[in-house]
């Protein structure tokens, strides 16, 4: 099969061919109809030595093989997504549905090999079926939208209370458009890049704002009325957890989505004063993929323009070194089987 896979040389991808994935016990093979780039991916293959991983978590495909064990409704045939995940199945993390915080913990993509390619093995316990409504590279999407359905739920949004997002990539814009399908009052989006900004408008952003050249707190009182009682942290850029702080309102929550891979510093008595809870969000549980799944289904979880790009394993390469650099606004899907 063809492939993209890291080089070692600062993150570089090549696409060539590898061997076909064969599925081992509880696993099934799927043919990849389209993978989303997440910023994750962006900081691993630059900030580990991960030379020979095929990279790529947020998966979208269609069953051609199964391994001994797995469950027959997964027949080929079977148009899935998954949570890109292994684990040991037993401890009482994997128990209670965190197999992210079980100590045999793999994310495919990385520790084992993921969907930037024609076929990737996955665990036929992590699989969850694509509704027929969802076609096209938005089928990609599931993974990342489950991310924000879990920092908001961590978070606590209560419909009907104002919002602000810090940071409108990905995951900041996957936050807005929940925020709009759980009922959020007025959403308030902050971002540099101007297209990143237009596009969380289309998602149900209220306001959105330039941090660089307008006032963030005048902004949160014209369109939130004052300052807000959650604010999200989408960028993962040190130094906006204590913006984020810096911008919510007494007794309120700060939600820390964004992955930031370096030291940050806060102020403590920023929090204090206002007795802030800060509560951080790594990946998501099974609930999160079921309500993502079903809120795209019905309707109610709208993310038309949130994909942007739709490219080839042979752009690939360029198309993530462009990325690592600092470019893109919204989502880029790989279609694996396009040339």
């Amino acid at each position: 099969m063809r492939a993209a896979v890291l080089t070692g040389a600062g993150g570089r991808l090549e696409t060539t061919e590898v061997d076909d994935p064969v599925p081992g016990p509880g696993q099934v093979v799927a043919r990849v109809r389209a993978c989303g780039i997440c910023g994750s991916d962006l900081h691993i293959a630059t900030a580990f030595d991960v030379a020979g991983t095929i990279m790529g978590h947020e998966i979208a495909g269609v069953v051609e093989e199964l391994g001994e064990g797995v469950d027959p409704r997964w027949a080929p045939g079977t148009a899935v997504t998954a949570r890109p995940f292994t684990s040991c199945g037993r401890c009482a993390d994997c128990r209670r549905g965190r197999a992210d915080h079980c100590a045999e913990f793999g994310l495919v993509g990385f520790s084992r090999p993921g969907g930037f390619a024609e076929l990737v093995a996955l665990s036929a316990e992590e699989l969850y079926a694509l509704p027929a409504s969802l076609t096209g590279p938005e089928q990609a999407l599931v993974e990342p939208l489950a991310v924000a359905r879990h920092g908001l739920r961590r978070a606590g949004l209560v419909p009907g209370e104002a919002l602000a997002v810090v940071g409108a990539g990905p995951i900041g814009l996957a936050t807005t458009a929940w925020a709009r399908a759980l009922g959020a009052g007025p959403v308030l989006v902050s971002d540099p890049v101007g297209a990143r900004r237009d596009l969380a408008t289309r998602l149900g952003a209220d306001a959105v704002v330039d941090p660089v050249d307008e006032d963030l707190v005048a902004a949160c009182e014209s369109a939130l009325g004052g300052p807000p009682p959650l604010v999200v942290e989408c960028s993962g850029r040190p130094g906006l957890i204590g913006q984020a702080m810096d911008l919510c309102g007494v007794d309120g929550r700060v939600g820390v989505v964004g992955a930031c891979m370096k030291k940050d510093a806060i102020v403590p008595y920023t929090g204090l004063s206002k007795e802030l809870d800060v509560r951080f969000a790594l990946y998501y549980d099974r609930q999160d993929f079921v309500d993502t799944l079903r809120a795209l289904d019905d309707g109610t979880l709208v993310v038309e323009g949130l994909v942007t790009d739709v490219i080839t394993l042979d752009q690939l390469p360029q198309v993530f070194a462009s990325l690592a650099a600092g470019a893109g606004s919204g989502k880029v899907v790989v279609t694996p089987g396009d040339r």
